[in-house]
């Protein structure tokens, strides 16, 4: 008899479905357990070719004028070897070392200036609805994309040389990675970072 009653215990009353150990633990628990949660799971392929996608299209580039400023290093750093050169060939019996080194140094700030000047030209930056996305590099080309409903705050710089030419950067602090867009007009920047802390605001009041 004694034996008969634990065996009901455990399987439960006559007709009635035997509970797993799984089932005892979530019903302790006072989690209820969906049987239909099997039937309703679907895990069906996505195809790849029917995804939006960015188009290359209606990325914005920088500034013309932000190309001036990033050649204004290297200028800088040419008429610097210029001044040692013309100094070293001054005070050298034979100038020929003095003017190699020169030379091999203007060379290389020239080469220098040319992959610069690609890497700006193909720097470019993309707002939509809900993200914004930054295009840059030379030989491997990346694009980062914020979703707007993670931007934590945006803020807008202005160094001396940017001043200058009425140039700002914005850069855009996320929860994850960071964008910072150089080479905007300062009327573009104060328009793109009200944009985006607002529509930030307004995501996640959709979300809550």
């Amino acid at each position: 008899m004694g034996a008969n009653r634990l065996q009901q215990d455990w399987l439960g009353p006559p007709g009635s479905r035997r509970l797993s150990c799984v089932d005892r633990r979530s019903s302790r628990r006072g989690v209820g357990y969906n049987y239909d949660m099997a039937d309703s799971f679907t895990n069906l392929p996505i195809d790849v070719a029917e995804l939006p996608r960015l188009d290359e299209s209606t990325f914005v580039p920088l500034h013309p004028s932000y190309l001036k400023v990033a050649l204004i290093g290297f200028a800088i750093g040419a008429l610097f070897v210029v001044v040692i050169t013309a100094v070293a060939v001054s005070q050298v019996e034979s100038p020929s070392i003095p003017l190699l080194l020169g030379g091999a140094g203007l060379l290389l700030f020239a080469l220098a200036a040319a992959l610069k000047v690609v890497e700006v030209r193909n720097i470019a930056y993309q707002i939509r609805q809900h993200d914004l996305s930054f295009r840059s590099g030379v030989i491997t080309r990346q694009v980062n994309t914020v979703p707007l409903v993670r931007v934590q705050h945006a803020r807008i710089t202005r160094g001396a040389v940017e001043r200058s030419f009425g140039l700002a950067s914005l850069t855009v602090n996320s929860a994850g990675p960071d964008l910072n867009i150089p080479g905007l007009a300062v009327a573009d920047a104060e328009t793109i970072k009200a944009l985006v802390v607002e529509r930030a605001g307004e995501l996640t009041e959709e979300l809550t």
